[in-house]
């Protein structure tokens, strides 16, 4: 029976390593972590099993052991070469001196959230210049409109409704809503800009892909996003760039690293800096985390006190950060 469950292992493993491009194999590497000590088990378990007397004493057993050995070897190697490939493992530095900061809040905080008294302490708690919030709802701004309106009298939304709901930009700063000069149909990103610090922002919630449906209509938005960042480059005054996503995709996935690919000499992705980073949990479980929200920036802007931060009632931690000038 063992033998069999480590045939399907090492079948499925080596599938979505050689095949990363399909469905199943996005949703499976979306949680590496776990695939990796799942394989190291596997290699324990065989190299204890042939170490047994009964085992060194029968030939056909210790080959078979031995191949098995072997394989989840190769598997447990090939899948933590592509961890690490990720992760720089490197803390953040502080940066003491800049030309101009801005601290901002980001988080996901689930459509469903009703805790809004910690909602609001955190903001009072953390006090951000900008606060991005993607699946921001109509009940959200009802419950915490007062103290929006008076700290925050600035407001960008991404979406066509008069209700406030979808991804929502509160900022201490007056901003310009750039997204409107560019047709986006029906999915809809954030692209605004801070005039006064020559900043320009993307906020971007892309499909969950919970069904293969979804997973199509969040790969062609991916797309469309790569297409019009060229587009945007040619009307930009200035380098300074910022991208804050809820990509709904691992760092693992293949598509990502086609999209990293294709920013590569443009943004840098920050959250390689974290030695390990964890921002979305499966059905609010306390295990099988995966990584799948992002902070993408130009190389004129470098980050200042990144840190995560647990949202109550959500199934997604947040960002808190400073950006800096280091021109």
């Amino acid at each position: 029976m063992l033998g069999i469950i480590s045939i399907i292992v090492i079948w499925i493993s080596f599938f979505i390593y050689l095949f990363p491009w399909y469905y199943a194999s996005e949703l499976i590497i979306s949680f590496l972590p776990y695939l990796i000590v799942l394989n190291f088990a596997w290699l324990i378990y065989y190299f204890i099993r042939l170490r047994t007397k009964k085992i060194k004493e029968d030939v056909a057993k210790k080959s078979f052991f031995s191949l098995f050995l072997i394989l989840f070897g190769i598997l447990f190697l090939m899948f933590s070469r592509q961890y690490n490939h990720f992760y720089n493992w490197r803390w953040f530095e502080n940066i003491d001196s800049s030309t101009w900061w801005v601290k901002i809040l980001f988080a996901n905080i689930h459509k469903n959230n009703q805790n809004y008294t910690w909602i609001k302490n955190l903001i009072e708690k953390n006090n951000p210049d900008l606060i991005m919030f993607v699946e921001f709802s109509e009940l959200h701004y009802n419950n915490m409109k007062d103290f929006l309106r008076t700290n925050y009298p600035y407001i960008n939304s991404t979406t066509w409704s008069k209700k406030f709901i979808g991804s929502m930009v509160f900022s201490k700063y007056k901003i310009e809503n750039r997204a409107t000069n560019f047709q986006q149909w029906m999915w809809r990103y954030g692209y605004f800009s801070v005039k006064s610090q020559n900043i320009y922002f993307y906020l971007v919630h892309t499909s969950s892909p919970d069904s293969y449906e979804h997973f199509v209509m969040r790969n062609n938005q991916l797309n469309t996003l790569r297409n019009d960042f060229n587009k945007h480059e040619k009307y930009r005054s200035g380098d300074n760039v910022i991208m804050i996503w809820d990509f709904n995709i691992s760092p693992w996935s293949y598509y990502y690293k086609q999209l990293n690919s294709s920013f590569s000499w443009k943004l840098t992705d920050i959250t390689r800096d974290f030695p390990i980073l964890f921002t979305w949990r499966l059905f609010n479980a306390p295990i099988f985390w995966s990584h799948i929200d992002y902070l993408w920036v130009s190389s004129w802007i470098d980050i200042y006190g990144l840190k995560s931060v647990k949202i109550p009632w959500s199934d997604h931690k947040g960002f808190i950060f400073k950006l800096t000038n280091n021109n």
